[in-house]
């Protein structure tokens, strides 16, 4: 009995030993050599890689069995290509480079990395085109796929679709060209899609994309990618959408009523396109709005009138550059977060509601205690300015209009404040620069004031 266990034993051990990592060590070290060891990883070392001390270096993080899962290097200011010896650590999960000034091309050797699931690739200088072959070689499991910010050319290769469980697909600010894939709407777990910055030719947001919207997608970056045609494709409801950016396009035709049947859109950026027509007046129906940014289009008509009365986090509205008449919202305050307003070179009229300023203990639109910066330059607005004004407000630019009344006495945190054009009277206050002690830039030329700026 006692010489069969002994055997037992003697057949135990291969199978043992098969669990434990072999050589990832080596591989560890030959990875910070190659990056020229970097000082961010001299706790690396030789001297402490026996019997997985290799687990207990910084950045690396490691399973039960010893076998590293996790590199998480970003920032560490690592230069060079990323090593082959990175694709002999078979049970790596996670990888992030992210911030550092890696080159060369895409690394291949992370096809051998069966359980990747998240790779980070993030602001390098990563270039040359992708392989066409990145979605049939990369882990079938793979989650997040972040290339952005680096310097990849060519197309997009259609095999990423092959890749269904992406979650978080970032290929912004590269130098692509060609036309966005048709096969992209075939990711339909994808919940952050961001393809801004890109060198496309000029055409339409796939059709497919309707795929996307149908399902997970909160967060759609599309911006700078001369993208023409409507704003959005057919059956656009994208119910789960928090951001949505296609700025810096030549989209044309009007913004879709169904903006604002998407209660959980946070973030709505479409400056400086071609659209026309009004703005929907379900947009003022959206209760999860921060951001509205709509300049630089050819706009028309008014703003919603209850504008901010149902988004009550809205912080940062800009309409600047359009053709829109009327009024200024009076509700934009309504939840007392308004840090932005700018609205210059309208066809807006009329004085400066005071219920604007419906934040606590507050009288007028200048003493908003949130608000930070007011564009409204090139209207027809009217009214006047208070004596005191909010001490965080930074740059007032109502240039060319028709406001009336004295120069305010303090504005203590104003850096620039532009008032050309308006009908201002009185004397410029003597000790401005008291009241006004950060002020760099100011223009009150073409008023009716008098005096001098002490």
């Amino acid at each position: 009995m006692t010489i069969l266990l002994v055997l037992l034993g003697c057949l135990l051990l291969p199978a043992a030993a098969q669990s434990q990592p072999v050589g990832e060590a080596k591989l560890l070290l030959e990875i910070k050599r190659v990056w020229g060891d970097p000082p961010k990883l001299a706790a690396w070392s030789a001297a402490t890689s026996t019997g997985g001390a290799h687990c207990r270096w910084p950045y690396i993080g490691c399973d039960s069995t010893g076998r590293v899962t996790s590199l998480a290097l970003a920032g560490i200011n690592v230069t060079g290509p990323i090593p082959d010896a990175i694709g002999g650590l078979s049970s790596l999960a996670r990888l992030d480079v992210s911030y550092n000034r890696i080159t060369g091309a895409f690394p291949t050797a992370l096809y051998r990395c069966r359980s990747l699931r998240y790779l980070n690739l993030f602001w390098n200088h990563i270039g040359g085109e992708l392989p066409d072959d990145i979605g049939r070689g990369l882990a079938a499991n793979l989650s997040t796929l972040n290339l952005g910010v680096n310097k990849f050319n060519g197309t997009i290769p259609v095999s990423l679709s092959r890749l269904r469980n992406l979650r978080h697909l970032a290929l912004e600010e590269n130098l692509f060209v060609g036309s966005i894939p048709m096969e992209l709407g075939e990711l339909t777990s994808l919940e952050i899609l961001n393809l801004a910055g890109n060198l496309f030719d000029a055409g339409h947001l796939p059709a497919s994309f309707k795929n996307l919207t149908n399902l997970n997608l909160e967060w759609l970056d599309v911006s700078g990618n001369n993208l023409t045609g409507d704003v959005v494709v057919d059956d656009f409801t994208a119910m789960s959408l928090v951001f949505f950016c296609a700025s810096e396009n030549n989209l044309t035709g009007m913004i879709p009523e169904v903006f604002g049947r998407l209660r959980n859109l946070t973030y709505m950026l479409l400056s400086n396109n071609n659209c026309s027509g009004e703005i929907p007046l379900s947009i003022d129906r959206m209760p999860s709005l921060k951001t509205l940014s709509l300049s630089g289009n050819r706009l028309t008509g008014t703003l919603p009138s209850e504008l901010g009365k149902y988004s009550l986090s809205l912080y940062d509205v800009s309409i600047a550059d359009n053709k829109l008449t009327g009024t200024i919202p009076e509700w934009l305050c309504a939840g007392g977060h308004l840090e932005s307003l700018s609205a210059s070179s309208n066809r807006l009229n009329g004085s400066i509601p005071v219920r604007l300023a419906n934040c606590a203990n507050l009288v007028a639109l200048w003493t908003i205690r949130e608000l930070v910066v007011v564009f409204l330059r090139n209207n027809s607005l009217t009214g006047s300015l208070p004596a005191m004004m909010s001490n965080n407000l930074r740059e007032l630019d109502i240039g060319n209009n028709r406001f009336v009344g004295k120069i305010p006495t303090a504005a203590l945190g104003l850096v620039r404040f532009i008032a050309e054009n308006n009908q201002f009277s009185g004397e410029i206050p003597s000790h401005i620069g008291y009241g006004m002690p950060l002020l760099r830039h100011l223009n009150f030329a073409n008023n009716k004031l008098s005096g001098s700026i002490g």
